[in-house]
């Protein structure tokens, strides 16, 4: 890579660069005589033969990027950046064997036609500090991405979710974020902050033309090339506290985050051209606990709790396909626990 920083003006500085990163994948499947898979966009199984579902995919990318910083006051910053970033598949999404999270869950085959997906990211963010105990931060995204890894549903004699590359989509949003040190507004309250941050998302990706056609010959109204994107929900919010005791070298931290509504994947159409809905994920909470402890100089513990309110995460057929949502799963999150430690020898 390479970068460069060069000062416009006493407050205006741009910044730079590129780099080169090279992709290398692979995935090598060794099948006992006469397994049978899903080779993407069939109509049913076939006999896996040596080397169909084998991936090996090799890219290298030219990622540019360019930020520009203008210090309008001492304490008003605006940054403006343009740059160009991939999504790469992961093995999971590239191996078409049936994958469960869990026994009797929904089953997910990979695709090993999958694509890398190129974004290209446009920011431009504010970030106040009307005093020295408090942050203000406001930004605005867009992304515009060429062949975004989207997943959809799929039915071949079972049902299954299959990830798939769509022409193109995009991602815009804004997002809100404050942090305040209480040690400002009254000296009794040193240690203490709190902040939220809230990020509000509408995303889009257009259909590949044959799923479209597909879908508008059910005659269910479709009249839009586009739908969500998946994993995108439409809103984060996010709340901390945190409280740290520098006598004792005591940290506490509790994190509050709410995630809105997500599509999971995508609706389809089996080989009978029949329906398969979409299907969401509703909008959830989740509360969890961080504790550190500094023991000496050099050694710290660290316990955490995650899914303290045991949250029900519900799945959904959404109510456009049916009279009303259908709920297929509801799964609840327990609480977990974790121990660590980490030892440091510094002089």
């Amino acid at each position: 890579y390479g970068m460069i920083e060069m000062p416009v003006t006493d407050s205006l500085r741009l910044i730079g660069g590129a780099r080169v990163e090279t992709t290398d994948i692979g995935v090598t499947i060794t099948a006992e005589d006469f397994v049978q898979w899903i080779p993407p966009g069939a109509s049913g199984p076939a006999q896996l033969l040596p080397g169909d579902a084998d991936v090996d995919q090799k890219e290298r990318s030219l990622l540019p990027a360019l930020t520009a910083i203008w210090d309008a006051t001492d304490r008003l910053v605006v940054r403006a950046a343009v740059s160009r970033t991939i999504a790469r598949q992961t093995f999971r999404e590239l191996t078409p064997i049936i994958q469960r999270e869990f026994q009797g869950g929904p089953i997910f085959l990979g695709n090993p036609d999958l694509r890398i997906a190129e974004l290209d990211n446009y920011d431009l963010r504010l970030d106040y500090e009307p005093t020295d105990s408090t942050f203000l931060s406001t930004s605005i995204f867009h992304k515009e991405i060429t062949n975004p890894i989207e997943t959809i549903q799929q039915f071949v004699s079972f049902s299954f979710t299959t990830p798939a590359n769509f022409p193109e989509g995009e991602l815009s949003g804004i997002e809100f974020e404050a942090r305040q040190d209480l040690s400002g507004i009254r000296d009794s309250l040193e240690g203490l902050s709190v902040g939220f941050n809230a990020t509000f998302i509408d995303s889009e990706v257009t259909f590949p033309e044959r799923q479209f056609q597909d879908l508008s010959s059910l005659g269910l109204g479709l009249d839009s090339t586009t739908r969500d994107a998946t994993n995108a929900p439409d809103r984060l919010l996010n709340f901390f506290v945190n409280y740290n005791l520098r006598e004792t070298g005591t940290q506490f931290g509790l994190f509050y985050t709410v995630q809105g509504e997500t599509l999971v994947a995508g609706e389809g159409v089996d080989s009978e051209l029949r329906l398969i809905p979409a299907v969401y994920q509703k909008e959830f909470g989740t509360l969890n606990l961080t504790v550190a402890q500094r023991l000496t100089d050099h050694l710290n513990l660290r316990i955490a709790a995650r899914n303290l309110t045991n949250p029900s995460v519900e799945q959904v057929f959404p109510s456009d396909a049916f009279d009303e949502d259908i709920l297929p799963t509801t799964i609840t999150r327990t609480v977990e626990y974790s121990v660590g430690h980490s030892a440091s020898n510094t002089n």
